[in-house]
């Protein structure tokens, strides 16, 4: 009799003190009801099996606490790792980013996996590891060792982790082994002609297409698991033998399929046709976008770019989330100060603000953050943006396009026409597009915009370089602000730790105890995928133009000095920020000095 559908299970539960007696005696008089109430619900959701409903199930479904642990809910994992503990077996909690994908689905076929509930999730030494749900399982693991001429060593999963990690894992490869059975097997005399190498023999072969049925729903699936993880960019990128997928997710890239060769130029041509660029043109670096509907009441945007690289065609895909773009600018991470400071140049009926910082810093999510903010049917608030970020129906946004000559410049140059209250010019690049953004801020117009700089005061160095007029600078310039993300401790795994303050001060931070500090960080865990860190946050250093910088301003002063005077006039530099959020347990001490190191 299988453990997990026996009353042997609430022994074990009742031993762990995961249950009470109390609590053992309601499940097992309610097992009967309970079970017939969750046959009709998985029924009637089409997800009833003969895996469907056990012991387990009706456990969760009760809704029950553990009554020592001050009603921490009784669910299953913590019904899992019991189950582990009693039977010296490791837990296992599956994480998809950590799985190949050929392991999955290579070593075991997929009806017994599913039947059996078992799935193999790495090979180390020789040895076969693989999780299972039904921990007394041996003759089941012996057939396995046979199958695989391996030593099998077994850990505890949950049942829906399992389930869910085999029906994505086996519908994806069985999209990709189908595309790859529909194009052919590559023989060493084939060529693929994106690659730039160089061969001698070529050989013919058929192509996939990019409407195939397996290729729409491998990039569906894609999609679909990058928005699931977070994940702000999708590279896919051609390699000698096969088809690297990446995600970056909170910053970092994380490396998720390697996929056959042959399925790249279909999976490329599937996502250039949904962006509307030419598939035949494989050459030239293209642009376009994909609108996905993820809910009814949400639609994402997908920022595509292609271009060709030493293997063929490399495609990055910057997933654009209204709920990121578009955040409350109290959430974003400004300190009182700071936020003050910021809301005075908001209120302003005319001036220009600068938002600096390298590439990936959230200038994008602030701007339009901002912009969110202050717009109302009132106000007329014109974008020009290269590309268009974020389509968002209460600006008038115009994208840039150099080929047909419609440039910042230009198209600053009759935007005054169109009777803005607020413009938002993506990024000054030149003097041009610097001398069109005074002009409008001259004649009572409020202009936000972004500069490349290491911190907020260069700002006003790089447009002296540019070739403006000091005077024009000091007469229009509000204030500038640097920002940078840093990432946030990963609530889930969150502990404390202690540090001496001596190191805090070598390491640059405004320390003032000598003693020791308490501080937060994050151990590592499977929300977090081990990284300890989960989302991100603003670090941000902002000044206003007062008298004194305009007047140093005019004067040519250099940008050491303005500092100075910015900072004692209270600006809050990018470093003291990051350690008043690692003060706060929102970031780490690594991550601050990361963030700050060139400033």
């Amino acid at each position: 009799m299988n453990l997990l559908n026996s009353d042997d299970l609430l022994d074990i539960l009742e031993r762990r003190r995961v249950l009470t007696s109390d609590q053992c005696q309601l499940v097992s008089l309610g097992k009967g009801k309970q079970r017939q109430k969750l046959l009709r619900q998985f029924t009637k959701e089409g997800g009833a099996d003969r895996n469907y409903p056990d012991l387990v199930d009706i456990i969760v479904s009760l809704g029950l606490t553990v009554k020592e642990e001050g009603k921490i809910p009784i669910d299953e994992e913590l019904i899992m790792r019991a189950v582990a503990a009693d039977r010296r077996l490791p837990f296992k909690k599956l994480d998809p980013l950590e799985l190949d994908i050929e392991i999955v689905t290579k070593k075991i076929p997929r009806n017994f996996a599913i039947r059996q509930l078992i799935l193999p999730f790495n090979v180390v030494d020789g040895v076969l590891e693989v999780a299972v749900y039904h921990p007394d399982c041996q003759t089941v693991l012996a057939d396995i060792e046979q199958v695989v001429q391996m030593p099998v060593r077994p850990s505890v999963a949950t049942k829906s982790d399992i389930k869910r990690i085999l029906s994505e894992f086996f519908g994806f490869q069985r999209s990709i082994s189908a595309a790859e059975d529909h194009f052919g097997v590559v023989t060493s005399g084939s060529v693929d002609i994106g690659n730039l190498e160089r061969y001698v023999k070529i050989a013919s072969t058929k192509e996939i297409t990019s409407s195939d049925q397996h290729i729409k729903q491998a990039v569906n699936h894609i999609f679909h698991y990058a928005l699931e993880q977070r994940a702000s960019d999708i590279h896919i990128e051609p390699k000698r033998s096969n088809c690297m997928v990446r995600f970056r997710i909170d910053g970092a890239l994380h490396t998720i399929y390697k996929l056959p060769k042959v399925v790249h130029s279909a999976i490329t041509s599937r996502i250039k046709f949904l962006a509307r660029l030419d598939i035949a043109e494989k050459r030239r670096p293209q642009d376009g976008r994909i609108k996905i509907g993820v809910r009814q009441e949400k639609d994402v945007e997908i920022r595509v770019s292609t271009v060709p690289v030493s293997f063929g065609e490399k495609v990055v895909l910057r997933i654009l989330d209204p709920d990121v773009i578009f955040q409350d600018i109290h959430q974003i991470g400004f300190s009182k100060r700071d936020l003050t400071v910021y809301r005075s140049f908001m209120e302003a009926p005319h001036g220009i603000v600068l938002v600096t910082g390298p590439t990936g810093s959230g200038k994008s999510t602030t701007l339009y953050s901002t912009l969110k903010e202050v717009s109302t049917p009132e106000l007329n608030i014109i974008t020009v943006e290269d590309p268009v970020e974020m389509v968002c129906e209460e600006f008038n946004q115009i994208a840039v396009q150099p080929l047909i000559d419609i440039t910042f410049a230009t198209i600053l140059r009759n935007i005054l026409r169109q009777d803005p209250d607020i413009i938002m010019i993506g990024e000054i690049r030149d003097l041009d597009t610097a001398a069109h953004a005074v002009q409008a801020a001259m004649t009572g117009h409020l202009v936000f915009s972004t500069l490349h700089t290491n911190d907020a005061v260069s700002s006003i160095t790089r447009l002296r370089d540019l070739g403006l007029q000091p005077f024009m600078i000091a007469s229009t310039l509000l204030g500038c602000m640097a920002q940078r993300l840093v990432r946030r401790i990963c609530p889930d795994c969150s502990e404390s730790f202690e540090i001496k303050g001596e190191a805090l001060l070598k390491m640059g931070f405004p320390v003032a105890e000598t003693g020791v500090v308490e501080l937060k960080r994050g151990k590592g865990c499977r929300e977090c995928r081990g990284t300890g860190y989960k989302g991100r946050s603003a670090i941000f250093e902002i000044f206003p133009m007062s008298s004194l910088l305009k007047k140093m301003t005019v004067d040519g002063e250099s940008s050491l000095e303005m500092r100075r005077v910015a900072i004692r006039e209270g600006m809050t530099t990018l470093r003291e920020d990051a350690w008043s959020k690692v003060r706060a347990g929102i970031t780490t001490v690594e991550e601050a000095l990361r963030v700050t190191a060139e400033t």
